[in-house]
């Protein structure tokens, strides 16, 4: 019951009602060797879109939309195969990512958002989630690329800053 005092925090969730749905949709698909849809499963929060089209403006790419696509081929592939994350596990990584308190790493040749809040994995260590994104390939969208839990202990890409590109 609320009293006159209470105070509602209200928590922008980046994904649609039925993103989580239409992702774990997708990855069985995968895992059934079927083809996956290309599906609207979220958005960035205004904050991160702005950041986000700020830095590939400054760089000449063009902006981006707020919306996030989903396909899964090669999240499945490199966390479920590689890494034999289940895709329950996977969901989890990806709601961590997708959270409003995430924040933008703009490097090329992929946008990055990482949540700075560590999360208690199934292996008992605290990762931090970061969304990888492509695009490019269905521009004016982001497709949601990967999910990576920093920290889980598995051997991680290095990351590539701007300078690595040679800018």
């Amino acid at each position: 019951m609320w009293s006159v005092n209470s105070v509602q925090t209200v928590t922008i969730m980046p994904l649609y009602a039925s993103g989580l749905r239409k992702i774990r949709r997708n990855l069985l698909r995968v895992q059934s060797g079927q083809k996956p849809w290309v599906e609207k499963v979220g958005f960035f929060t205004p904050e991160q879109i702005a950041q986000i089209n700020a830095a590939r403006i400054a760089m000449g790419f063009p902006a981006l939309r707020p919306e996030i696509l989903f396909h899964g081929r090669h999240l499945y592939n490199s966390r479920c195969v590689a890494d034999a994350y289940t895709i329950d596990q996977v969901l989890e990584q990806i709601v961590s990512a997708l959270s409003d308190a995430s924040v933008v790493d703009p490097s090329p040749p992929s946008v990055v958002i990482r949540n700075p809040n560590k999360r208690l994995d199934h292996r008992g260590k605290l990762v931090n989630d970061e969304a990888v994104f492509e695009c490019s390939g269905r521009e004016p969208y982001a497709d949601l690329y990967s999910v990576v839990p920093d920290g889980d202990g598995l051997k991680q890409k290095p990351k590539k800053t701007i300078g690595s590109l040679g800018e």
